[in-house]
């Protein structure tokens, strides 16, 4: 299914929820083009965990080199960087009602791959800290806690995401697409603040449901079977991944797309 013609440019600046409304028909006209990369995106991401549950042995290579785990860590990060760029370039071009190009994207991810590490890192930089913080959080604050915590913390992020979709659909240089996006999102942070908890809450509700189905089949696999547990529910998990990672993509790009076509006409009033 191909996008509908005129999606982008936006005609006029939307609400919350047309934005998802437009992300969503976006995504729908995309996912069988993204699935390959975003269940890439997704395996990568899951690496360094598969690789701690089923294949690494007490004193091997992870205890032989120190900090093993941030060293898997930036690997993920620097195989993830041009694999959301192909996808966020291929998405902006079904947006415009354009045909994907795979050698164009391939080529412009890998060219601007080195640049698209420090986009990446100011978009996403703060969620992933917080990712990174999250076992010290756990074991100092409650469950519930954590839950009212994290509604206000996502409002920085709010801020610096829009440098992804700046950065890729726009060709902007790093410093410039976060500047882009703090001067678009800074006197509108609520509406991308809403746009970034919805898609949360609906990716949740599937990684929810993904933990629900694993609890409801272990009492039927037994205790002796919690090797295939833990795979049903990686599975379980990047399918959901691999589906929720061009529907975040697809949030980003219409969301930007929004706030800077309202930026537009603000400046269009003051002239």
């Amino acid at each position: 299914m191909d996008a509908s013609v005129g999606l982008l440019p936006l005609p006029r600046p939307l609400m919350t929820a047309e934005v998802l409304d437009a992300a969503f028909r976006l995504f729908r006209a995309g996912i069988l083009r993204c699935l390959p990369y975003s269940g890439l995106v997704v395996l990568v991401l899951e690496l360094p965990t598969l690789y701690s549950t089923f294949f690494a042995p007490a004193g091997g290579v992870g205890a032989a080199i120190p900090n093993f785990s941030l060293i898997s860590y930036g690997v993920v990060f620097l195989l993830s960087v041009p694999l959301l760029g192909v996808m966020t370039l291929r998405l902006n071009a079904l947006a415009k009602g354009l045909r994907p190009r795979f050698r164009t994207e391939l080529t412009a991810a890998l060219s601007r791959w080195p640049m698209g590490l420090f986009a990446t890192a100011f978009a996403f930089g703060y969620p992933l800290l917080l990712v990174w913080l999250r076992p010290a959080l756990i074991n100092s604050l409650p469950t519930t806690a954590l839950v009212f915590a994290a509604v206000p913390v996502l409002w920085p992020m709010s801020l610096f995401v829009n440098a992804l979709p700046a950065f890729w659909c726009d060709g902007l240089s790093p410093f410039s697409a976060v500047v882009q996006s703090l001067r678009i999102t800074i006197r509108r942070s609520w509406r991308m603040f809403g746009a970034i908890l919805a898609t949360l809450c609906m990716v949740s509700v599937f990684l929810m449901l993904s933990t629900v189905i694993v609890w409801m089949m272990s009492p039927l696999f037994g205790r002796a079977d919690l090797f295939l547990i833990a795979t049903v529910q990686s599975t379980l998990f990047l399918v959901v991944g691999a589906f929720g990672v061009p529907f975040v993509l697809a949030v980003l790009i219409v969301s930007y797309q929004d706030l800077k076509l309202r930026e537009q006409e603000r400046r269009g009033e003051r002239a």
